[in-house]
């Protein structure tokens, strides 16, 4: 099939996010998955792994897919809006357009059906492959068969290249900022508000590209982080959590630290102390080969047993790298109990740690030597 006339104007695309080798890399990978499951082609449509495999970050405006043969080039259909953006962004060049005038559900049945493959491998926990979705693929193309390629992309990754644990060790750093930043606007009199901002722009001016940067809460005895700002003054006393979102280049690191307005009480500094130990007990075992199941342990029994908490019903930690709407969260790897996989090097976590009265976070990747902690900052409670 011979590509979609772009232009001489648009044939140049911007800076790939990564080298085409990388991409390519990845291509034959997922290739690989397709031939051990019998799929002639495969149906790309999650915004994540468009970005993952094609560099093009879509939006679920209007539905947008690629088409990925065992053989040959891959098909995307894009919509004719965001074609700037995608000859920006993606190294691909094999594409068709529709307006959004036109059904794009039935643009990507029709092109399926004009590549006519045999079995086509589709991604069954998509957040954008709905039922209705799929149904019209199944009614234009009688007597395919589908081939469930759940978990497959999301599992591959898991394991971050040198390139993708730049973008985390960046985006770190920009968390660090973030939280400095809300941290020394946290005063009382200061209105909730102002601090959120003050996170927001030190997260631009250092290089977030994401709009959901930064949040924050106030500690009202519930054992959950829960976020929001009403434009109230901070008051003398009050526990708030601070926790950076940062993404750059899409990939994202997290970091949580707890601040009082006002002065620390030593209870708190021994609070504080003992998760900050339990914690570090279970980062330092984040080592290749070691059980999910079992890192979990180290912190909920120990937690549980000093008393910091009476009931654990969270998880202590999950996966981190590209993040594309609308998952908040990559929860393909999570740390808690009955967990089996194992830990490899260059995977990456947000490991997680709160009580009702604090809360700490780390960025974590493992590597061949043990666990690397991305975050510069001080554990402890940020406060005057």
């Amino acid at each position: 099939m011979s590509n979609q006339a772009a232009g001489a104007g648009y044939w140049t695309c911007g800076p790939l996010d990564f080298e085409q080798a990388e991409y390519q890399a990845r291509i034959r990978a997922i290739r690989s998955e397709m031939e051990l499951r019998g799929a002639e082609m495969l149906l790309v449509d999650q915004i994540d792994h468009l970005a993952y495999l094609f560099g093009y970050l879509a939006t679920a405006a209007r539905y947008q897919a690629a088409l990925i043969p065992v053989e040959g080039e891959p098909w995307l259909i894009v919509r004719e809006l965001d074609l700037g953006t995608f000859l920006d962004q993606s190294w691909s060049r094999s594409y068709e357009t529709f307006a959004d005038d036109e059904d794009s559900h039935a643009r990507v049945t029709s092109a399926i059906a004009r590549l006519a493959p045999k079995s086509l491998a589709i991604e069954k926990d998509s957040n954008i492959l709905t039922i209705a979705r799929l149904n019209q693929i199944r009614a234009g193309n009688p007597g395919m068969e589908i081939v469930d390629f759940s978990g497959v992309i999301w599992q591959h990754r898991l394991i971050k290249s040198p390139a993708e644990l730049a973008y985390i060790r960046r985006a770190a750093d920009i968390a660090d900022h973030i939280v400095t930043a809300g941290a020394g606007s946290i005063k009382a009199g200061v209105s909730d508000r102002d601090s959120l901002a003050a996170m927001y722009e030190v997260s631009i001016r250092h290089g977030a590209d994401n709009t959901r940067a930064a949040i924050l809460g106030r500690m009202t005895g519930v054992d959950a982080l829960i976020g929001g700002v009403t434009g109230a003054p901070w008051v003398q006393g009050e526990r708030v959590f601070l926790e950076a979102t940062p993404q750059y280049r899409g990939y994202s690191a997290r970091l949580v630290r707890p601040v009082l307005v006002g002065k620390t009480a030593a209870a708190d500094v021994e609070l504080a102390r003992q998760m900050i130990a339990i914690q570090d007990r279970q980062i330092a075992a984040m080592v290749p080969g070691a059980n999910g199941g079992d890192i979990d342990a180290i912190c909920r029994g120990e937690v549980l047993r000093q008393g910091l908490k009476t009931v654990f019903t969270q998880i202590t930690g999950y996966t981190l790298g590209y993040q594309a709407v609308p998952r908040v969260s990559d929860h393909t790897r999570i740390m808690a109990p009955g967990q089996t996989w194992s830990f490899e090097p260059n995977m990456v976590f947000h490991v997680v740690l709160h009580t009702p009265q604090l809360a700490f976070s780390e960025t974590v990747v493992v590597t061949e030597t043990g666990p690397e902690r991305l975050s510069r900052l001080p554990r402890a409670i940020l406060s005057e």
